[in-house]
């Protein structure tokens, strides 16, 4: 029976072709006493290309996406000044157009919404554009979600500095983490990863829930988060960013684009520097808050492009410092040592047919060397990972476009050379060498009836070395309209993971945990989920409703049992895992620049540890979210307040816990954390002023034992709320567009 549901979804094999979005607005012109008259019959079109429309009487326009972002858009009129812009999102365009008597500068002004839910495309996907990055700080992914409650981020321990997402109710190594969609966090970056993406690089953020695509992959268990970069197109000539905090860090970005000629290029630059030693005055355990850190980061990319080839190249370097523990005053010494040395370079290559429309090819490859050395007082642990990547992806349709067809393959080679030396390891040196050979096909097919139904069905087939055996993984994307502002979705797949214990769980090695470590297997788990999108209007203003339920049921797991106090063990799963997760999103424009976010998540999690159920660990119940943003006309000022709501989550015995309650039920309290901040525009840079964790709402003893490092029930790990009180920022943007 399985076999011939393998079959006969393998019939319904997928490409994921996304109907076009739509993007809309208003053609008027200004008049001499503030009042607009709307222009009708204007001419509105993408230039260089046959897709365009005229407005109605009332100036209105709806014209479909164009092909590729960014693209220039146009709009004509006999009379007035022809205007042409560069688009990269989608969003509402207001125009403004002058007689073509007048000589002076057109503007327009839009409102483009920076967190997008779609009504189009398949697949359940809500897009982060740059406008809501530079809502916060954003100094780099790790801080990029603190507007959104999709992805929850938390400090993984006390000492390293390092940060975790929770997507679905699951750490973020279930998430398959990806640039330009290709691999990007997976591996030795698991750890730090998310601090080697600088948020001023980002030019959006793709977040993908429940079962994607199987061309990007075999590893995407609760979804996918993809990165885009700008593009030579879209980026600034010149964009420079200064960061500043109340604790001392510093950070500089400084990236050119070089936008002439067939061969365009990008040049990102980031430098991280904070060197204090800082510990709470009112609550000192003689621990550093936050680790020392530099970190140089440089990416490079060429792109060109002609009407039959495109071709990508980057090249990327990365080297971090971060030191941490105790600070020099402390009687009993604890060091953190941590250095990451990164070398990547990846190609991306798309021929297009001209002569047959909607077939094309592409081949994307990536080689990565990522060397880890990690102190932890008397843990010392070293990866290097060796790795290459190769995605060969074909695109063709049946008889006509509605059945769009995409097969290939795939192959990942990855090598670990690992070594950790410790007094509380079952053995007291583990030192292993680790080749994961991973050969892949996949075929996905798309089917779209009318506007209103679209089907995207596929499925891979992996060979893994280390066990060999070939994991089918079958995936399946269903969406339906019932009208124009509404969308139903379900998604059902299974996917597959090789876990790296040490480099994913590194944040544990900030204890004295005795380490048990069995012979684990790959994680495989199936994705379930459905989700409703709704588009309205109310009282003249648009809004949004967003609301998904999805559940991830695993058939093997690597459990990560800290149940009992001093231990840390790696065993397989024997019994039921269950991650089930609900949330709800609500978007309305209250009144003209003054818009509203509301969010509220629940999330139930369930593992068995050493034969018993349990909520699993340190994961939080519920997370609500509150946001308002309001700019003035032409965003010469913006305001965001965001309040985020951290219901409570279950902690594990440890005797150093103090806090009585959380002795008594074993659970750590909610509480809030107040993000705000404030932006003044002017012609050519950006002046930024925020608070963080307004209120200073901190965890009272994030280092158990923190007086004695040897003691064996020492910890660092046991992280359920914020380690750093209320942080003030200042920033500076400069561009020369």
């Amino acid at each position: 029976m399985k076999k011939l549901i393998i079959i006969t979804i393998f019939l319904f094999a997928t490409i994921n072709i996304q109907a076009q979005e739509k993007i809309k607005g208003r053609v008027v012109e200004l008049m001499k006493d503030g009042s607009e008259v709307p222009i009708a019959r204007a001419n509105v079109y993408w230039e260089g290309t046959t897709i365009g429309v005229a407005t109605n009487i009332d100036g209105d326009y709806l014209i479909s996406s164009p092909p590729n972002y960014p693209s220039t858009i146009v709009v004509s009129f006999i009379g007035y000044q022809t205007y042409s812009q560069v688009i990269s999102e989608q969003g509402y365009y207001y125009i403004y157009l002058k007689p073509s008597v007048e000589l002076d500068e057109v503007k327009v002004k839009g409102k483009v919404n920076t967190t997008n839910f779609s009504t189009i495309n398949t697949i359940n996907m809500q897009t982060l554009s740059t406008g809501e990055l530079e809502k916060a700080a954003c100094c780099n992914l790790s801080e990029s979600f603190s507007t959104n409650a999709s992805v929850d981020v938390n400090f993984t321990d006390a000492v390293s500095g390092a940060k975790q997402i929770q997507m679905l109710g699951l750490d973020g190594v279930y998430a398959q983490i990806t640039q330009e969609n290709m691999p990007f966090i997976r591996g030795v970056s698991s750890a730090f990863g998310l601090n080697y993406a600088p948020g001023t690089w980002i030019e959006s953020i793709q977040v993908i829930k429940g079962t994607g695509s199987v061309v990007n992959g075999f590893e995407s268990l609760v979804g996918q988060i993809n990165l885009e970069y700008f593009k030579p197109e879209s980026a600034p000539k010149l964009f420079w960013n200064m960061y500043s905090n109340s604790e001392g860090k510093l950070e500089n970005n400084l990236q050119f684009a070089k936008k002439e000629g067939k061969w365009k290029s990008n040049l990102f630059t980031h430098i991280s520097y904070f060197d204090q030693e800082i510990d709470d005055k009112e609550n000192p355990d003689y621990f550093m808050d936050m680790p020392k850190v530099e970190q140089a980061n440089v990416l490079n990319r060429w792109d060109y492009k002609d009407k039959n080839y495109h071709i990508g190249l980057t090249a990327r370097a990365l080297s971090e410092n971060r030191e941490g523990g105790t600070v020099k005053r402390a009687d009993s010494p604890y060091i953190v040592d941590i250095h990451n040395d990164l070398i990547e370079f990846t190609s991306k290559t798309g021929v297009i047919l001209p002569s047959f429309p909607g077939k094309s090819m592409g081949l994307q490859t990536s080689f990565r060397r990522h060397n880890q050395t990690a102190i932890f007082g008397k843990n010392d642990y070293k990866v290097l990972q060796e790795s290459a990547y190769l995605n060969f992806i074909r695109q063709t349709y049946i008889s006509t476009t509605n059945h769009v067809l995409k097969y290939g393959i795939s192959y990942y080679a990855d090598r670990y050379t690992e070594s950790f030396l410790g007094e509380h390891i079952y053995a007291p040196f583990y030192d292993k060498v680790r080749v994961d050979l991973m050969s892949g096909i996949f075929s996905e097919y798309a089917f779209k009836m009318g506007e209103n139904f679209n089907l995207v069905a596929g499925i891979r087939a992996d060979y893994y070395n280390n066990t060999e055996e070939i994991n089918y993984l079958p995936r399946l994307n269903m969406k339906y309209n019932p009208n124009d502002n509404t969308a139903i979705r379900f998604s059902a797949g299974r996917a597959f993971r090789i876990a790296n214990v040490f480099v994913e769980n590194a944040s544990f090695l900030a204890s004295n945990r005795k380490i048990t470590l069995e012979n684990i297997n790959p994680e495989i788990a199936w994705n379930y989920g459905t989700n409703i999108t709704y588009c309205f209007r109310l009282l003249g203003r648009e809004g949004t409703i967003n609301a998904d339920v999805y559940s991830t049921i695993f058939e093997n797991q690597v459990v990560v049992d800290i149940e009992m106090p001093g231990q840390l063990s790696f065993y397989n799963l024997d019994g039921e895992s269950i991650a089930n997760s609900m949330q709800i999103d609500l978007g309305y424009e209250l009144f003209k620049r003054f818009d509203m976010k509301i969010a509220y998540k629940i999330n139930d999690v369930k593992t068995t540890f050493e034969g018993v159920d349990r909520v699993v660990p340190l994961l939080p119940q519920e997370h609500a979210l509150f946001n308002i943003a309001y700019a003035t006309n032409f965003e010469k000022w913006t305001f965001d307040v965001t309040a985020n709501y951290i219901g409570e989550r279950r902690v594990p015995e440890h005797e150093e816990l103090i806090e009585e309650e959380l002795k008594e039920k074993g659970w750590a309290d909610s509480f809030y954390v107040y993000n705000t901040q404030i932006t003044k525009r002017f012609r050519y840079f950006d002046v930024y002023l925020g608070a963080e964790n307004i209120l200073g709402y901190k965890q009272n003893t994030p280092v158990l034992s923190a007086n004695n490092p040897d003691s064996p029930i020492f910890d660092a790990s046991l992280i359920y709320a914020p380690i750093m009180g209320r942080m003030i920022y200042v920033g500076f943007r400069y561009k020369i567009k």
